[in-house]
Parts: C-alpha cells; sequence; structure tokens
C-alpha cells in the first residue's frame, strides 16, 4: 500500500488515512481503553513501574488481536519490538507513550520515555521507504531480509490527561522518522486521532509522578 504524501494527512479525513494502513479507529481505541483498565488494576504494593507496564502490554495485545481478528495481520517480534503486521509484511503498528503535544496537529510530540536502540534502527529505516511495502507458528510472521527493508513501524502514540474527573487520553497514530538519545525527534507521518474519553477515574498507582498531567498550552 502506498504511503500517503504529506499533503494528503493535512486534508484527508483520518478514517482514509488508517484505511491506507489497513487498519481502523475501532481497533485502536480499545487498546487504549483496555491499557487504562490494565493500569488502574495496579495497587500500592506492586513495584512502581507496574501500572505502566501493564497498561503497555495491553495496548499490545488488543492491537494484534484486532488485526489479527479482523485483517488477517500476525504477530511479529521485529528487532526487540513487539508489533503486529500486515499479510504482505509492510506495515507494523506497536505502541508507546507520548508527551502533551500527542495528537496535536500543530505540535511536535515526543515519546515520554526513553526508547531503546530498536526504535531508533526502524525510524531509520522508516525514511528510505516511500512505499508502504512465512508464518512460523498460527498468527505470527517471520520476514525475509528483503521485507524487512521494506518494513514501516507506525506507533500507537497517547497521552493521558486528568480533566474534571474524568480521563481523556490524546492519541495518534504515527510513523517516527528521527530518533535521537531515545527520543522521537521528528515524525515522517502523523495521524492525529479523536481523544478517547473515560469516565471512573480513580486515583492509579503510577511508574512515577506526573504521570497523569494537567494540560498546557504550548507557546
Amino acid at each position: 500500500m502506498a504511503v500517503l504524501p504529506v499533503a494528503a494527512h493535512e486534508s484527508d479525513d483520518y478514517r482514509v488515512q488508517l484505511a491506507a494502513l489497513g487498519t481502523k479507529l475501532e481497533y485502536l481505541h480499545p487498546a487504549l481503553r483496555a491499557g487504562e483498565i490494565a493500569r488502574r488494576s495496579a495497587t500500592p504494593n506492586h513495584p512502581a513501574n507496574t501500572a505502566g507496564t501493564r497498561a503497555h502490554q495491553e495496548h499490545v495485545r488488543i492491537i494484534r488481536e484486532m488485526h489479527i481478528q479482523h485483517e488477517g495481520w500476525k504477530r511479529l517480534l521485529h528487532d526487540h519490538l513487539e508489533v503486529v503486521c500486515s499479510p504482505d509484511g509492510t506495515t507494523a503498528i506497536g505502541a508507546m507513550t507520548g508527551d502533551a503535544a500527542t495528537g496535536d496537529r500543530t505540535l511536535h510530540p515526543r515519546n515520554r520515555r526513553r526508547r531503546g536502540a530498536a526504535t531508533e534502527r526502524v525510524a531509520e529505516a522508516n525514511t528510505q521507504l516511500e512505499f508502504f511495502p512465512a508464518p512460523v507458528r498460527r498468527h505470527e510472521m517471520v520476514l525475509s531480509a528483503d521485507k524487512v527493508n521494506r518494513l514501516q513501524v507506525w506507533f500507537l502514540v497517547s497521552y493521558r490527561v486528568a480533566v474534571g474527573g474524568k480521563l481523556h487520553i490524546h492519541n495518534e497514530l504515527s510513523l517516527p522518522g528521527e530518533v535521537a538519545d531515545g527520543y522521537v525527534t521528528s515524525w515522517k507521518q502523523r495521524i492525529p486521532l479523536p481523544v478517547l474519553e473515560m469516565d471512573g477515574l480513580e486515583r492509579p498507582y503510577e511508574d512515577g509522578p506526573g504521570e497523569i498531567d494537567i494540560p498546557v498550552d504550548f507557546r
């Protein structure tokens, strides 16, 4: 599947952009919701990073399950990245936590926590590709060397904000362009998505201070 030009991304509906990748909002937002539910299952007696770890695990699980069930995608462990991959082996989707600029087309978000070298390597590969380009076990995939060179790895990027007793999860599906010192410094393409609102906000047991943030205006 061909990558949409930047101009098209700025004007087209997000559903059209997602469809070009072979995905839907209905596959992505359930992952964010499941991650939040998993996050809230952490207690004060769990290790400090339990909430964030559980959320990420559910993000990956649901993204995989939705695409496997509805689109015939396959699980893929790509250079230590847990993702789900399209049947033609050209597009993969993973998950990461972003900062307060996430979901805002006018801003330039970064990942909230430092990523490993694998993210930098896939970002370098993404910048060299202009097009989206044999199972081992059921629902798993191994890419040939040729397909590895053509793979583009997108990330469902999310950021949580407490608003009046509710939780707003800002999110986007985006393709890293450059990574420096573990942080995405530029994106090749971004698809901002509608904010997901959840009721019943409970006091979370977070990875550290500031995990739920007060909205900040960027100047």
